[in-house]
């Protein structure tokens, strides 16, 4: 009888050791409804550590709900608490684990949803106070959050907006394979942000991978086909590859299909500017491709800044190398130097109006308003050459 009543004793010791490390979780529980974070934290840091509670999901749960509460409390009193928010998501993640999660994760996916939006709003807050690697952090640990969420709860959505942050901050740190991973994560999920692909291109470009840069490119313009910036990384791209005459077809093409495409016409005729200098041979031809692209795309929208200057920069650039050869004729030549004069004053007065209506748009380009200058000085319109010269300072 002895030996039963000891066993029985002991069963009874064993049984009240569970309840109580069982009763601190509770107890946390407790405090926490009732808004002590300091008093859940301090039960909750003893049920971790012991042998029977430390393998339970609600444990793990409860030390990230804490730590969630503790991350956003505004009085200063939790202060001295340093990294709550990473206390809890280390803890949700371990929760994660527990075999006895299953009773658990609707609340573990809930957790995990405010711990990455404060992680998002950490990010946002160091992004906006200038701090990319700070922000960088931030965003990469709201990702986790996120991720992990989904597999608490697979009705959750991935916010995409955390991973484009997350890329944008790890290009600005020089984390160009995250970077690089994050762009083209969106991409394959159809993001619906531009940037992405002319960005994605040009880093698959740095990188010598030249034929997923094509590919992204191709994507964009797909989706984008309007879109000024993916346009101009296609140039780059073919430029780089020296392939812009199958830049000239594909756009070719695209117009045909979309003849009242400003952007089209205006990548057309910089594209041509650019052969100019790569072809001499038919650079004639290029520069009044160019001129009729920009001049079909200010028919569809005169009121464009960056079309009026590149217009404009066509036969001001003539110009300024004509400027070089008559510079160059010795004294004697003075028939070839006026002769050279009047077609230089006749690139000139094309190039004004062009100048003139980009100056109209922009009155602050100090580009605009030193090509109109120096053409009023050339052409002797000494009351506008000295209007510009005034607004210019000097």
């Amino acid at each position: 009888m002895k030996i039963i009543a000891s066993l029985v004793l002991s069963a009874v010791m064993f049984t009240s050791v569970v309840n109580a490390q069982n009763s601190k979780v509770n107890t946390a529980a407790t405090y926490l409804n009732q808004g002590d974070y300091g008093k859940a934290k301090q039960a909750i840091d003893e049920a971790v550590l012991n042998e029977k509670t430390k393998i339970e999901a609600k444990t793990w749960y409860y030390r990230g709900d804490i730590h969630n509460y503790i991350a956003r409390d505004t009085t200063g009193v939790y202060n001295n608490i340093a990294n709550p928010l990473d206390i809890a998501l280390e803890s949700f993640k371990t929760a994660l684990t527990m075999e006895d999660v299953k009773n658990y994760k609707v609340k573990i996916a809930d957790g995990l949803f405010t711990t990455y939006n404060l992680f998002f709003l950490k990010g946002a807050n160091a992004y906006n106070a200038g701090n990319n690697e700070e922000a960088y952090q931030n965003f990469s640990k709201a990702n986790q959050a996120n991720m992990l969420q989904i597999d608490a709860n697979p009705l959750a959505a991935l916010d995409t907006g955390v991973v484009f942050n997350m890329g944008l901050m790890a290009e600005r740190t020089e984390r160009t394979a995250e970077a690089v991973a994050a762009y083209q994560r969106l991409i394959e999920m159809k993001y619906g942000e531009s940037y992405l692909y002319s960005r994605l291109s040009n880093l698959y470009m740095e990188a010598g991978r030249s034929d997923e840069a094509l590919k992204v490119l191709e994507t964009g313009r797909t989706n984008f086909p309007a879109d000024k910036d993916i346009m101009i990384a296609e140039l780059n791209y073919y430029l780089t590859a020296n392939k812009l005459d199958v830049l000239v077809s594909k756009l070719d093409n695209a117009i045909a299909l979309d003849p009242k495409n400003t952007e089209l016409y205006f990548v057309l005729g910089t594209t041509h500017g650019e052969l100019i200098k790569l072809d001499s041979v038919n650079g004639k031809m290029h520069f009044d491709a160019a001129i009729v692209a920009y001049d079909k795309a200010l028919a569809l929208e005169n009121d464009r800044f960056d079309i009026n200057l590149n217009a404009g920069a066509l036969y001001y650039n003539t110009a300024i190398e004509m400027n070089k050869q008559m510079n160059s004729l010795p004294l004697e030549k003075e028939k070839e130097y006026e002769s050279l004069k009047v077609e230089r004053n006749k690139l000139y007065t094309k190039a004004l109006p062009y100048f003139e209506s980009a100056h109209r748009i922009d009155p602050t380009s100090t580009d605009c308003m030193l090509a109109l200058k120096e053409i009023y000085v050339r052409l002797e319109q000494k009351d506008k050459a000295e209007e510009m010269k005034q607004k210019l300072g000097n």
